[in-house]
């Protein structure tokens, strides 16, 4: 099929090697982030390297999509068909515009807001619509955040139709298979991975706030 596009495998090693990469391009930049901001819940996977590499602090915000919850329902199938089957439905996706007409985000943060007067740079896996992080830089700038001081990283823009482009991408019209996709077969290692990334994040806060009751628990990586 002359329209699908190859959908590149990256596994647990690959991403972590892909996120130091990201990091020297961010680095070679000149912009040098004081707080990684990630987009939940797979951009952790990736600031989680940048802010360890950059040793600055860290949070999460989400940005989600209607549709996200019908997708969820159907994840226990889509683990079970065949690798070519699902290349072609994650094609048939990402041509369809689907997401595109879906531009409306929820955008809030679990905890606390990022620190203000700071450079802050959001990070997620992937742009395909660009929808999430023009949603997320627009309530950081509406909280009273100065929009020159945020920059935006990601490993892969998937297509060149994104209403936002990132202000760093590895990888131009891409399409990657995350270990955290529903066929991955690392799919169960990446979220455990996930639940401990984020459990230390949350372990931090806790002692930070315990030991200094008027800090903010603003994280710094582990």
């Amino acid at each position: 099929m002359g329209w699908m596009r190859q959908m590149t495998k990256v596994d647990l090693v690959d991403l972590k090697q892909y996120s130091l990469r990201l990091f020297r391009e961010i680095e070679r930049s000149g912009y040098e982030p004081q707080h990684v901001l990630y987009i939940e819940r797979a951009g952790l996977f990736i600031a989680h390297e940048i802010a360890n590499h950059f040793e600055c602090t860290i949070s999460g915000i989400y940005a989600n999509r209607s549709g996200t919850t019908l997708k969820s329902k159907v994840k226990i199938i889509l683990r079970y068909l065949p690798k070519n089957v699902t290349d072609i439905l994650r094609n048939m996706e990402e041509r369809s515009g689907i997401h595109g007409a879906m531009k409306e985000r929820r955008v809030y943060v679990e905890r606390n807001h990022p620190p203000k007067g700071k450079n802050i740079l959001i990070v997620d896996d992937a742009v395909d619509t660009g929808n999430s992080l023009m949603a997320v830089i627009n309530f950081l700038v509406s909280k009273g955040y100065n929009e020159q001081q945020i920059k935006t990283a990601v490993l892969t823009t998937t297509r060149n139709t994104s209403q936002y482009r990132a202000d760093m991408s590895l990888y131009d019209h891409m399409s990657f298979a995350f270990p955290w996709s529903y066929t991955s077969k690392e799919y169960n290692q990446a979220w455990e991975l996930y639940k401990a990334l984020k459990g230390s994040i949350v372990s931090q806060e806790w002692e930070q706030t315990r030991t200094n009751p008027g800090s903010l628990p603003f994280l710094t990586s582990t």
